[in-house]
């Protein structure tokens, strides 16, 4: 299993102590209106008004039971206290659980996880000052968003995202990414090395790595993370990943290919796709239901609305996750692989997601299957932090049968204070791209 070490971005968050289970905070938009100032001696100046966002996010409850039979703690054959290593592993599991939900988590699809730092990032609804920005569209073409549509990260982009920081003021220190991306990033270089063999003392070591970037703004240290990786995988015969996971949706009309003016499909994507979806909830994942036997033509400048509704069943559904291929000739969509693109919550199904009409979801092409995410951001509590109302801990439970049981439990969140002093880059490919 993974390390403590793996545990990058959680493990690099500023950590804060929480007080309430709703942590409210102050996001600064503006100093003021930039004009006058200059004013004739004994003059009363204007005043200018500062322009705070008042924002909130609630405490989370991570949680997870531990249990040790009396037999698997009398046994003297194992190599570890049995009892300990079971903390020690349900800390891990809390561990990794926070870490990933750090970048994934969306509290309108699965309302008992804490929103991450995507989410906050794409601040986004109607409302005044509350919001900043008004729509899917607005957001994505902010400039706090860079679409790299299948190419590898390289040393422009970060350039290109430093100078993005600066602009809002922000000095940015990090890029944090799936270790794919950052792989791919250290591969751009390999080509331009040159290996100089010297006389004597040589090691046996040739070639080297980048750890750190220098932009026109400052350094900035690369940093992976195999949990932020896209989800995984998944083929139209596979199970739930739950019992308690809802019914897999039913399929409406077959998919709608038209020409849309938000679409981002361009001609070196277009092609014979298949889509599906899942429903999810806090306890997991559905099996996929495939939207249409038949293949689905994308072509530049289209979008493709999907329809669908809930299965019946016991556990209630909270949000669906939309799949597609990537462009295939496959005849049918069995052992064909889909990835997961996006997800939306039932509310946003009901109303319509992305510009799509009440119960459809519009993909206009934001997100292509197959590729990674990764931030640029300074990374201090300026600009984010880990709150903490109860940092991982463990209770002992009442004993009540033949075993010693117990709960390790976080409660926390993340909060982004200035969103436009992080970049977000999607659609990086995870291997090398030009």
């Amino acid at each position: 299993e993974f390390r403590t070490k793996d545990i990058r971005l959680l493990n690099a968050m500023p950590k804060m102590v929480a007080y309430n289970t709703v942590e409210e905070f102050l996001q600064l938009k503006s100093y003021g209106a930039d004009r006058g100032g200059f004013y004739n001696e004994g003059e009363l100046s204007d005043v200018e008004d500062s322009t705070y966002v008042r924002r909130a996010e609630l405490i989370k409850y991570i949680q997870v039971t531990g249990e040790i039979t009396m037999q698997a703690q009398m046994v003297r054959t194992n190599f570890v206290d049995v009892y300990r290593k079971e903390i020690e592993n349900k800390t891990m599991w809390i561990m990794r659980r926070a870490n990933t939900s750090l970048t994934k988590g969306n509290a309108d699809v699965i309302p008992q996880e804490f929103n991450g730092i995507y989410k906050q990032h794409a601040n986004i609804g109607t409302g005044g000052n509350d919001f900043l920005y008004a729509s899917l569209e607005e957001y994505f073409t902010g400039g706090s968003v860079v679409d790299l549509r299948g190419k590898s990260l390289t040393q422009i982009h970060i350039e290109e995202g430093a100078v993005a920081v600066d602009n809002n003021f922000g000095s940015p220190t990090d890029i944090y990414g799936p270790n794919t991306v950052i792989s791919a990033l250290m591969q751009d270089y390999f080509a331009d090395q040159r290996i100089v063999m010297p006389a004597s003392g040589f090691n046996g070591t040739i070639g080297t790595v980048p750890r750190k970037i220098d932009t026109s703004i400052g350094e900035i240290m690369l940093n992976s993370d195999k949990f932020m990786k896209n989800d995984a995988v998944r083929l139209t015969s596979a199970n739930a990943t739950s019992p308690k996971a809802p019914a897999a949706p039913v399929a409406g009309t077959v998919p709608n290919v038209a020409a849309g003016t938000l679409a981002k499909y361009i001609t070196a994507e277009i092609g014979t796709c298949y889509y599906a979806v899942s429903a999810i909830n806090r306890y997991g994942e559905s099996a996929l239901t495939l939207l249409d036997s038949n293949a689905t033509t994308i072509v530049a400048g289209s979008r493709v609305d999907l329809t669908f509704t809930a299965g019946v069943g016991a556990n209630a559904v909270t949000g669906y996750k939309i799949y597609r291929t990537k462009i295939t000739s496959a005849a049918t969509a069995t052992g064909v692989n889909f990835y997961p693109i996006f997800n939306v919550s039932t509310a946003e199904l009901a109303a319509g997601y992305d510009g799509a009409s009440a119960a459809k979801v519009r993909d206009n092409g934001r997100f292509l299957p197959g590729m990674e995410q990764a931030f640029l951001s300074q990374m201090d509590d300026e600009v984010m932090s880990f709150k903490q109302l109860a940092p991982i801990s463990k209770l002992d439970l009442a004993v009540i049968s033949m075993s010693r049981r117990f709960i390790a439990f976080n409660f926390c969140t993340p909060q982004l204070y200035a969103p436009k002093k992080l970049v977000r880059f999607i659609n990086a490919s995870p291997t090398l791209q030009a």
